[in-house]
């Protein structure tokens, strides 16, 4: 975290370790009067909604002019599960990802590509990019687990993310299993 007092804003994605559905989002900023001089339009209908320049209104911040009440979601899974509980949550996908990174470099013909950070690995079987983008639909097709491609300096990668808090270490395994078949038979 160091030098993120630097920042002039934090963009937060709570749909990931807030366990939040998509459309959940946030920004801190250190001073709002520039989201407030980048968003805030005047037209007539709403020149009465603009009579006291100290109060809050969220059209002014953002594009959209009415806002659904998306902090409610948040509210309610603190309130409902507490910070200790999401922190742990937090705390086992980071070493979930860890497990997979111990597996994988023990199976011969995978390479690690990122190590896991953050709940998030990044690997490959052989060099043909073609043959990563086989395998992540070829999971995608078998329904056990879902992987996704990037493209980390110049190859293409598999990524796998461990932020379901239902995950298991069994799970991770079965899924590195059936990679491994797939890899095999190809």
């Amino acid at each position: 975290m160091r030098g993120l007092e630097l920042a002039d804003s934090l963009s937060l994605d709570p749909h990931k370790w807030l366990f939040q559905p998509f459309e959940c989002g946030c920004v801190l900023m250190r001073d709002a009067s520039l989201l407030k001089a980048s968003y805030k339009v005047t037209p007539d209908y709403l020149k009465d909604v603009h009579r006291n320049d100290e109060e809050v209104n969220p059209c002014d911040y953002g594009i959209q002019l009415t806002r659904e009440f998306r902090a409610l979601k948040v509210w309610l899974t603190l309130k409902t599960f507490g910070l200790d509980a999401i922190g742990a949550a937090v705390d086992r996908g980071f070493e979930l990802a860890e497990h997979a990174q111990r597996c994988l470099e023990a199976m011969p013909g995978w390479e690690v590509v990122s190590p896991a950070q953050m709940a998030m690995v990044s690997f490959r079987f052989g060099t043909s990019n073609e043959l990563q983008t086989a395998l992540m639909e070829e999971m995608l097709a078998d329904g056990f687990a879902f992987l996704s491609t990037t493209t980390l300096r110049g190859a293409t990668v598999l990524r796998m993310c461990t932020i379901n808090p239902r995950t298991t270490e069994d799970d991770i395994q079965e899924t590195l299993v059936r990679l491994d078949a797939m890899a095999k038979a190809m």
